[in-house]
């Protein structure tokens, strides 16, 4: 009796894998996942065209903005991975009805008073109007991080001969409140 217990014990694991084996879609408990690498999404800031005009004496200026992403300018990644194409501005003043300015800025143009970590990771993302005062028009313009208020600030100035200055805007660096709201009455 003992050779039967033996007998059995030593065949019923193989039963079992047997049995277990044999029934039903071999293919059932097989499960195959696919993946695939996720590559973030590439940001674009819209494009954007804004004209405006002044009256100065006896001159009418007309100026255009125009902003549009461009993919030939280097993609700035941020510290989670996502992806933005940097913008180009072009700037077009036309002055009494004839041709006066007209530039393209990049983060390039700005390269010289950014620091290394706007350079590295800002994008040229705004350019507007500001005054006319001694013969010159000045437009703000400003490099920063995407989806973020941190910027580096720039004051462009047009002088009266069509020549062009970029200064960085200090005045906004300035946590004073009397600087701010200074600012805010040019």
């Amino acid at each position: 009796m003992q050779r039967r217990q033996i007998l059995f014990l030593a065949l019923m694991p193989t039963l079992m894998l047997v049995a277990a084996c044999k029934g039903g879609d071999k293919d059932a408990n097989i499960k195959i996942v696919h993946t695939q690498k996720v590559v973030p999404q590439l940001h674009r800031t819209p494009a954007y065209d804004y004209t405006d005009s002044l009256a100065v004496g006896t001159h009418r200026w007309v100026y255009s903005i125009h902003r549009e992403p461009c993919d030939s300018l280097k993609v700035i990644t941020d510290e989670e991975g996502e992806r933005y194409v940097d913008n180009f501005y072009q700037l077009t003043i036309v002055k009494d009805g004839q041709p006066f300015f007209a530039k393209r800025f990049t983060k390039e143009s700005f390269a010289s008073l950014l620091s290394a970590d706007f350079r590295k990771n800002g994008i040229l993302d705004g350019c507007r109007y500001s005054r006319y005062e001694d013969g010159k028009l000045y437009f703000s313009l400003c490099v920063s991080y995407p989806e973020s208020d941190m910027s580096s600030p720039f004051i462009l100035a047009v002088g009266p001969d069509g020549s062009h200055t970029i200064e960085a805007d200090d005045l906004l660096d300035v946590g004073d409140l009397e600087d701010l709201d200074t600012l805010s009455m040019r």
